[in-house]
């Protein structure tokens, strides 16, 4: 399930962190490895760190979550518990979504830095981590693992997350340190990039002016959510035999 709208190959992207910047270049970027068809390089595969893998998969994070959801779907075994459970998981993960939204904008869904804002945004869910929207991402997808009913597939999920996430992050804390410089690093000293060291309280609690922009903007996500959820409790009234 992606977070943002395609734009032309080969055009920059922000990302789902704290992050809404207006054009400019790619920062800290290794280049051993000249690309085919194109002037730009990148470095060999065996020299590809944190930073370079997190790249690629951020490019292909429409693609990467394809084999985890052909998984659950073929091989989910669920029952009222692990279904209940799991959609309160995954409710929860979107509401975090929403909200994040409503901080970040409609930065969270393009790939073209000139039609983002200049601005590092540190308030609302981004003062207590960095990645909120990723927070809700990793909820989400092992809400719906959860709900297939089947433990190995948790683990294989958040596995899977695990690695592409940190990896991803690597990337986008490079860009972001190039943007803001110091004013970045001292953001990450201060903020945790995943669980929250405080936690809100209803009398600090941030809220947007409004959340219609977040909730148009997620209409993909919920209706991926949607379509997820069906197949999952459609699959478990099919009668099928355990796989």
């Amino acid at each position: 399930m992606s977070d943002e709208n395609k734009q032309p190959p080969g055009s920059p992207e922000p990302t789902d962190s704290a992050l809404a910047v207006a054009g400019g270049p790619t920062f800290g970027r290794a280049t051993t490895e000249t690309e085919a068809g194109s002037g730009s390089t990148r470095p060999a595969w065996s020299e590809w760190s944190a930073e370079d893998i997190g790249e690629r998969l951020f490019e292909w994070r429409d693609y990467t979550p394809i084999p985890l959801i052909a998984l659950v779907l073929f091989a989910c075994e669920p029952s009222v518990k692990s279904a209940v459970l799991g959609t309160l998981i995954v409710v929860l993960g979107e509401l975090v979504r929403i909200y994040s939204v409503a901080f970040i904008g409609s930065v969270s869904r393009t790939r073209n830095v000139e039609t983002a804002g200049s601005a590092l945004i540190t308030s609302g869910p981004f003062s207590y981590v960095r990645n909120p929207l990723y927070v809700g991402n990793f909820l989400i997808t092992v809400g719906l693992a959860v709900f297939s009913g089947v433990g190995w597939i948790v683990f294989v999920a958040a596995a899977l997350f695990g690695f592409q996430y940190y990896c991803i992050v690597k990337h986008e804390e490079r860009l972001l340190v190039g943007r803001f410089g110091t004013a970045y690093e001292e953001y990450m000293t201060q903020v945790p990039p995943w669980v929250p060291t405080k936690w809100p309280t209803l009398e600090n609690l941030e809220w947007p002016t409004t959340f219609s922009p977040a909730l148009k903007s997620e209409r993909r996500t919920l209706l991926a959510i949607a379509f997820m959820l069906i197949s999952l409790s459609l699959l478990s009234g099919s009668g099928r035999p355990p796989v």
